[in-house]
């Protein structure tokens, strides 16, 4: 049976693009534009506020499992959803609080709701769609989280400074129900399958209503999370979103270095390097394989960090390294599932996948409160820019000997990982 000419994984890989706008670009990365005008209302020390942040990452952990066990077996679309509605109507109620305490309980509800919508669903659903071609989707789909980010930190900016803080939370809530919502809804669906469809890419006979059924290659989940090279990857993931929570200081840093003015400006540049790095990792990781791919976005943001701590030289070089250290973000959501399916392969790929991401979300929640305590004691950020180079070559070290673990681990189906070898 020759491919569809328009697959319906596209439409599918649209859908993931609006849910990563409207969940991560709208709720996640833009929260740090928040964070300069709630301290200098309330009066809060950056890090006791901050702390909700980690609230929210530790409550997404707890939710993670459930939900990598729920999403085979319960309606995508109600999961979805409920978790959008859930996610929107917590950081709405932000815009009406005065006590810390009230961050922290509404950080702990939109962690848990967000661990159906934000980390899961997409890299699954292109995983399961996309059996060609799927670093490139992978790319294409998180790269909208940071297009979202990067439109909505400076409307974010310009919303602060007509409505208030308040109103914002309440504006960037709605923002986020307007993209997610029509699509969760009335599009989204978990595997090709559900509709009679083979994955894109699928070779002659695979294509076949019940082709999703059939057994899938790869490491089972009792094998490989008591394996040396899933504790490889699951430090790799954590220490890369532990280097990912800067941003939400970003905008506090940039009045450190004497750039306060143009503090929304790098957080779009962080954002659109988000983007670059989304598109350019996905097509790497086609080329070189997810190894390859993988090293490269640590070396640069390892750079990145570097100009940081060079960035009182002036504005151009603040945001030359606010735009390289967006590929971080972009390992997050792209290097890390491609990494992992490298590594365990499809059988149990969801279920695995959720567990490397509370690595995501466990170590990665304590971040963004490590580096403003930092700053607190040190009264400077660059002891944490250090930090955040180190991290870099740590992740290198596990990422090699965890990947080069696995190529010996028992599979069923064939391969324990996907085709590249790298």
């Amino acid at each position: 049976m020759k491919q569809r000419k328009h697959h319906p994984a596209w439409l599918i890989l649209i859908a993931c693009c609006f849910l990563q706008a409207g969940g991560v670009g709208a709720l996640s990365n833009s929260a740090g534009i928040l964070v300069p005008a709630v301290l200098g209302d309330l009066g809060f020390t950056q890090g006791k506020f901050i702390l909700y942040m980690t609230i929210q990452g530790l409550c997404m952990v707890a939710a993670l499992p459930l939900a990598g066990r729920l999403l085979p077996k319960v309606n995508i679309r109600i999961l979805v959803s409920v978790g959008i509605v859930v996610s929107a109507a917590a950081f709405a109620s932000m815009g009406s609080f005065r006590a810390v305490w009230q961050w922290y309980i509404a950080g702990g509800v939109l962690g848990f709701s967000s661990g159906f919508v934000f980390l899961l669903p997409a890299p699954v659903m292109i995983g399961n769609w996309f059996k060609k071609k799927s670093g490139l989707a992978m790319g294409l789909a998180m790269a909208c989280s940071g297009i979202g980010g990067a439109v909505m930190n400076p409307l974010g900016g310009l919303f602060i400074s007509r409505f208030g803080w308040r109103a914002t939370y309440v504006i960037m809530a709605a923002i986020a129900l307007a993209l997610v919502l029509p699509f969760s809804l009335f599009v989204i669906r978990f595997k090709p399958a559900d509709v009679g469809a083979a994955p894109y890419g699928a070779e002659e006979g695979d294509d076949l209503p019940g082709a999703g059924a059939q057994a899938l290659s790869g490491v089972s989940a009792k094998t490989a999370v008591r394996s040396f090279s899933f504790l490889c990857v699951f430090l790799v993931a954590g220490l890369i979103s532990f280097g990912a929570t800067f941003l939400q200081l970003l905008p506090t840093f940039a009045g450190t270095v004497g750039l306060a003015p143009i503090a929304a400006f790098l957080s779009s540049a962080v954002m659109i390097g988000n983007i670059v790095g989304k598109l350019a990792l996905g097509w790497l990781n086609d080329a070189l394989g997810a190894r390859n791919s993988t090293l490269a976005g640590l070396g640069i943001v390892a750079a990145a960090f570097v100009l940081f701590l060079l960035a009182g030289l002036g504005a151009a070089v603040a945001l030359a390294g606010a735009f390289l250290y967006g590929v971080v973000m972009s390992m997050v959501s792209v290097s890390i599932p491609l990494v992992v399916r490298r590594a365990f392969g499809a059988r149990d790929y969801s279920q695995i996948f959720s567990y490397v991401s509370m690595g995501t979300s466990l170590i990665g929640s304590l971040g963004v409160s490590v580096i403003a305590f930092m700053y607190d004691a040190f009264g400077s950020y660059s002891p944490s820019f250090v930090m955040g180079i180190g991290i870099c070559v740590l992740s290198g070290v596990l990422l090699v000997a965890g990947l080069a673990s696995a190529g010996k681990l028992p599979a069923a189906g064939g391969a324990s990982a996907s085709p590249d070898p790298a």
